[in-house]
């Protein structure tokens, strides 16, 4: 009797199949003990793959083996192993990355981006970073702002002039809201949120150049459009007509001649003739607004009663500095009776004087002198601590054609005058804002 009949007859006494065929690559080869020699292992006994037509009993479990002792369970962990929760970035490195990341310009991220984070314990100008960044990436997923969006930022990145920013943004916005009327119509619907069309102006504007809103049309920057060679820094303002638009803060400091005049040039200021003294001045005061002012683009959107939509695209800090050498702006100092006040060391009370700054245009006539006579238009003015631009929309016209760092746009209405007043009062209602089911 050969070897596998005595294997094949202890197998079925045991009702064990028998390891019939070819033998696996983890399995010990055909005359190899599996078993070992120990307790529990048949020496002189040769293995053999199992049969695979011969499925195993599924009552038979571990006879004639020896038994295994019980599993030690009572070092087991109560719950399954997680991995580590990765920890929160902090806001503003979180925020640094959001910014970064507005510069591929798609909606969808950013708005993830920002979902992420909506459920943290957030401080109150947290909040409002994340909420007002969510507005806009809800106006920039509507498939004609995204169109227009994508325009805006292509002909940003192809043909910003980085020397003045603002004149770009003006000229590529109105350019390509020129083709989409439903899209410039939109500025018509805000002067019918009348307190609110200030903030919606902001969002909306950021939502036409993919920008950040990162302030509320304070002093500081409301938006940046980002790239990854540049950032503008950019102020918004709507306005229901041109003469008096918020500029910012502005105060002369007490170091400023020292920052912006040589060492003759303090000397003369101190000591030089009168008409000196004034010229330094009026300069001294014209560089430091242009310094305050010199890393901000202004958006600056009215909407006449015809329905025009006008803007002004404003890099103030150029345009300043070289109207003011061009002698085009010229300052003066000026006490109203609404003009501030301090009390000094010996319990005087000193007036402070605000600023005029005027626009001196041609009137196309010689003065007695034979020089072009030049007409004083108000421009800016500095009034309790504010500067505000002063000048109208035919002066506006006028200086954006002679001077650097300024473009003035304007889009006709184009449809039926009796529409405007529907445009203006199709906005949402207050109870229709914050009575509707979240």
């Amino acid at each position: 009797m050969s070897n596998d009949i005595v294997v094949d007859d202890w197998l079925a006494e045991y009702d064990i199949p028998s390891l019939g065929g070819q033998p696996d690559a983890g399995i010990s080869p055909v005359g190899a003990n599996p078993l070992g020699s120990g307790p529990g292992g048949y020496p002189n006994q040769t293995a053999q793959m199992p049969d695979p037509n011969q499925p195993p009993d599924p009552n038979i479990t571990n006879q004639g083996m020896p038994e295994q002792p019980p599993e030690d369970i009572t070092n087991d962990p109560i719950g399954p192993d997680m991995p580590e929760d990765k920890e929160d970035l902090d806001f503003e490195e979180w925020k640094r990355k959001f910014i970064k990341e507005s510069v591929k310009g798609d909606p969808n991220d950013l708005l993830e981006l920002l979902k992420n984070v909506r459920n943290r314990e957030l401080e109150p100008y947290e909040r409002k970073f994340v909420e007002d960044n969510i507005q806009v990436q809800y106006l920039r997923q509507n498939a004609n702002v995204k169109q227009a969006s994508d325009k805006v930022r292509k002909l940003i990145r192809d043909q910003l002039d980085q020397n003045n920013p603002a004149t770009s943004l003006c000229n590529h916005i109105q350019d390509v809201l020129k083709t989409m009327p439903e899209l410039n119509n939109v500025f018509i619907k805000m002067t019918g949120l009348y307190g609110a069309k200030s903030d919606a102006h902001r969002k909306y504007i950021a939502s036409l150049i993919g920008g950040v809103q990162v302030g509320s049309g304070s002093t500081k920057e409301d938006v940046i459009f980002n790239e990854r060679e540049f950032s503008i820094g950019i102020s918004t303002r709507f306005n229901s007509e041109f003469g008096d638009v918020m500029l910012g803060k502005w105060a002369l400091l007490e170091d400023d001649p020292e920052t912006y005049l040589e060492e003759p040039e303090l000397d003369r200021m101190e000591e030089g003739s009168p008409e000196e003294r004034d010229v330094l001045r009026r300069r001294v005061v014209m560089e430091s607004i242009a310094n305050k002012y010199k890393t901000r683009a202004f958006l600056i959107n009215v909407v006449g009663e015809d329905g025009t939509v006008y803007c002004l695209g404003w890099d103030l800090s150029n345009s300043l500095r070289s109207a003011y050498k061009e002698g085009k702006m010229v300052v003066r100092a000026v006490r109203s009776e609404n003009s501030e006040a301090m009390i000094d060391d010996n319990g005087s009370i000193v007036p402070m004087l605000d600023l005029k700054i005027d626009y001196l245009k041609p009137t196309g006539k010689l003065d007695a002198s034979g020089a072009k006579e030049m007409k004083k238009l108000p421009f800016m003015e500095r009034r309790d601590g504010m500067l505000f631009l002063l000048a109208d929309v035919e002066l506006l016209q006028n200086a954006a054609s002679t001077l650097q760092g300024m473009s003035f746009k304007e889009i006709p209405y184009n449809g039926n005058p009796s529409d405007l007043k529907a445009l203006a009062r199709s906005v949402p209602d207050v109870s229709e804002m914050l009575l509707r089911n979240p």
